[in-house]
């Protein structure tokens, strides 16, 4: 079940951390090929079947396990930053003008530099300047920094004699650059480093990378600035990073796979092997209040496009419809409009025009998360009457991945408070993130947030965020919208449902 909401292994097991640069990594132990594998390790036992714990694993990283119904522990991959390292370890890097700097790896697993940038060289490769050197008394020539930081003569020695003592002049250079000169005792000038340089030497032509790993020809202008020519050629298939769901390497028909696109540009990487394509439903959980509704409504067509019309061209995906509002003294809590289903286009857009502005505050939050994971509705609530065979709550199909899609504009009462480990302003009785979440848990419920731009307050997206970690799931489910519209925040809830449905 998939639902979008609009609003590591062990941390005792051994890690061998990725040397990074300036280190010299190693991996040692016994060749005797002959020897008796390693015993697995134990399982570790859990108490509650169902149940899910985000735990420390690697180097300052979190990994979600999962308590089978073995009750024993089940982990998932440990998350941790690229670049991070392990507490203690030291290395080497590069810096200023050929220079080193020591860098050391801090408690929390990031580096951070111990001392200065030392045994640096005189200048900037590139940059040039203009000396006697080696010339004559009254001559001068220009110098260029080298890759190695130390000028080095780039033209011959030339008469460069001055009238004024002490004069000073500043004068072109390099790159289109500036430098000052100074007119000397000896009546011959001196010269400061040039400066400014622009990027290139004036008609000389290169090439730079463009679009998906392609490369395009440039030529320097009279500004010393790159300036592309003609078409971005040679490129790839995809943009680095980007999942899709595929069925191209999948010998069984009606399988598919999820890849990801590499540094490459081409979908190299598997992120899971080729299965059958999965049934989903996925309910969209809209705040009609005030605050938001009208806004919403303004962005109707363009939701229905974008959200609806690509997950209802998705294999085996239904797609629903419901409202949540005012949980006060004058409570409508929630409102099923549409029920899931394969052709609901036509009704989720006659509901979003028609549907009326609901009072009060976005306070029924978790009243509306706790009617559509089946919990019996409070006063002020109209739920779904679901058809024979539904799950009741959602009207979710039996065996399909359950969806709810939240967009709203506020944070939720009795959500988890960002700022503490309590609930945030909770209503005195009624549902709260402490029983909403063993619910959706249980349902292996995912669920998706998009917030509009003017959310508030300010910790409405942590609040979010951590309502998702909590479900196991990353931040990334937790979309706010662009100031243009909710179209991008919809292109990534329909690639997510992707990733768990198939195409």
């Amino acid at each position: 079940m998939v639902a979008a909401m609009v609003g590591c292994g062990d941390d005792d097991g051994a890690s061998t951390p990725d040397a990074g640069e300036g280190i010299d990594a190693q991996v040692t132990g016994d060749d005797d090929a002959g020897e008796a594998p390693l015993d697995a390790p134990a399982p570790e036992p859990c108490e509650s079947p169902g149940s899910t714990e985000t735990v420390a694993c690697g180097f300052c990283g979190s990994v979600t396990r999962f308590c089978t119904v073995d009750r024993t522990w089940a982990y998932g991959e440990c998350e941790q930053d690229g670049s991070a390292c392990e507490p203690g370890t030291t290395r080497t890097m590069p810096c200023g003008n050929c220079g080193a700097q020591t860098q050391r790896c801090t408690a929390s697993c990031t580096w951070e530099d111990d001392g200065a940038c030392a045994d640096q060289g005189e200048c900037e490769p590139g940059t040039m300047t203009r000396e006697r050197a080696d010339c004559a008394a009254n001559e001068t020539r220009e110098l260029t920094c080298s890759e190695a930081c130390t000028f080095e003569p780039s033209s011959e020695c030339m008469a460069d004699a001055c009238p004024t003592p002490g004069a000073i002049e500043t004068v072109t250079c390099g790159r289109c650059g500036t430098q000052d000169r100074f007119c000397n005792a000896s009546r011959v000038w001196e010269y400061d480093p040039c400066s400014n340089e622009g990027e290139c030497t004036p008609g000389t032509t290169g090439t730079d990378s463009c679009g998906m790993c392609g490369t395009q020809t440039t030529r320097c202008d009279t500004s010393c600035n790159w300036v592309a020519s003609g078409a971005c050629g040679g490129e790839g298939e995809c943009a680095p990073g980007e999942v899709m769901r595929t069925s191209i390497g999948c010998t069984t028909a009606g399988h598919t796979r999820l890849v990801r696109c590499s540094a490459a540009c081409g979908y190299t990487e598997e992120l899971e092997a080729c299965r059958a394509s999965i049934p989903v439903d996925v309910l969209f959980l809209v705040d009609a209040t005030g605050s938001h509704h009208s806004g919403f409504q303004a962005e109707r067509a363009e939701f229905v496009a974008r959200c609806v019309d690509p997950l209802l061209a998705l294999t085996d995906a239904h797609v629903g419809l419901a409202y949540y509002g005012d949980h006060g003294t004058s409570p409508r809590t929630f409102i099923g409009a549409v029920e899931l289903g394969a052709s609901t286009r036509t009704a989720i857009d006659t509901s979003i025009s028609t549907q009326v502005s609901f009072g009060g505050a976005d306070d029924a939050t978790m009243e509306a998360l706790h009617i559509v994971t089946g919990g019996a509705p409070q006063t002020g609530a109209t739920p779904f009457t679901c058809l024979s065979g539904r799950v009741a709550g959602g009207c979710w199909r039996s065996g399909a991945e359950r969806v709810v899609v939240m967009i709203t504009d506020e944070n939720a009462r009795g959500g988890p408070d960002p700022a503490s480990t309590g609930l945030w302003n909770a209503w005195p009785t009624g549902p709260t993130w402490t029983t909403v979440r063993p619910r959706l848990t249980t349902d292996g419920t995912t669920l998706l947030v998009v917030l509009d731009d003017s959310f508030f307050p300010a910790d409405a997206r942590s609040q979010y965020e951590e309502m998702v970690r909590d479900l196991g799931q990353a931040v990334t489910d937790v979309h706010v919208e662009e100031t243009t519209g909710i179209r991008t925040a919809c292109d990534a809830v329909v690639s997510r449902v992707r990733e768990i449905a198939g195409p």
